[in-house]
């Protein structure tokens, strides 16, 4: 592929968060329209289903037109799908897992076992 060497340069004048910006409305327009191709729909009919012009969805998919989060919100629910996803730290989660009985050393040395001076064993296992 031919590099143009105007472009590059104009590219290496643009500020990384606006950079960052027209990545991330691209990301979020793919999304959708892999969403709509998924459900068989068009442009069209999402505009119907949102009350929308079709340009604006146009506008939308071509990724010159930033979102709101109120926007991918109506996105989300007239696709039933969510348009993007926070990521979160996930839930810990804890079990106790049984794993037996057992007899202290010093009443296994006294001698003084008994069905009853066994103690249970618990592990506390961390989930992911």
């Amino acid at each position: 592929m031919k590099k143009n060497t105007l472009f590059e340069q104009c590219l290496a004048n643009v500020e990384p968060e606006v950079r960052e910006e027209v990545r991330l409305n691209m990301e979020i327009a793919n999304r959708i329209y892999d969403l709509l191709q998924a459900k068989n729909m068009t442009q069209r009919e999402l505009a119907m289903l949102m009350g929308k012009r079709e340009s604006e969805i146009s506008r939308w998919l071509t990724g010159s037109h930033g979102f709101t989060t109120t926007t991918l919100a109506k996105i989300a629910a007239a696709l039933g799908e969510p348009i993007i996803q926070v990521k979160r730290e996930p839930e810990t989660k804890y079990v106790y897992i049984p794993l037996g009985n057992f007899v202290s050393p010093t009443d296994a040395i006294n001698g003084s076992y008994t069905q009853t001076t066994q103690k249970a064993i618990t592990a506390l296992v961390y989930l992911n």
